[in-house]
């Protein structure tokens, strides 16, 4: 395997494992508190995959953390946390942490301008000497 596949391989893993974290976290939410036997069913699947310590295959709750660089720990805290909330709590807190995610994100590009623009003046005034 090529640097390009592994490159793509590594990024298609991390976004499945992504996806897999996601997906636990929508049934936590979701299905707590449910009385249908399917949805109880998908709660407690994504609970007891949330919960487990195992390591045994690639996309165990630990392994997952792993290859996103989470803590297992931390994040069981914060899935715990947000099915426990009441909706206005679970919202304005998705919505805290979107606004720091978009904020640090415009900062970043913001900074990066700002050195390219100074690099390009620099070069302009190199050529005016």
């Amino acid at each position: 395997m090529n640097a390009t596949q592994n490159t793509r391989f590594t990024t298609a893993k991390r976004r499945l494992a992504t996806g897999i974290l996601a997906q636990a976290r929508r049934d936590l939410r979701r299905f707590h508190g449910a009385t249908a036997r399917a949805k109880r069913e998908l709660y407690f699947d994504a609970y007891d995959w949330i919960v487990s310590d195992s390591c045994r295959s690639p996309f165990t709750f630990r392994n997952v953390c792993a290859l996103l660089g989470l803590t297992p720990e931390k994040i069981r805290q914060e899935v715990f946390h947000d099915v426990s909330s009441d909706p206005f709590h679970y919202w304005s807190r998705r919505v805290g942490t979107a606004l720091r995610q978009a904020h640090l994100a415009l900062r970043e590009a913001v900074i990066s301008e700002r050195g390219r623009f100074g690099a390009e003046i620099a070069t302009l005034t190199h050529g005016l000497r």
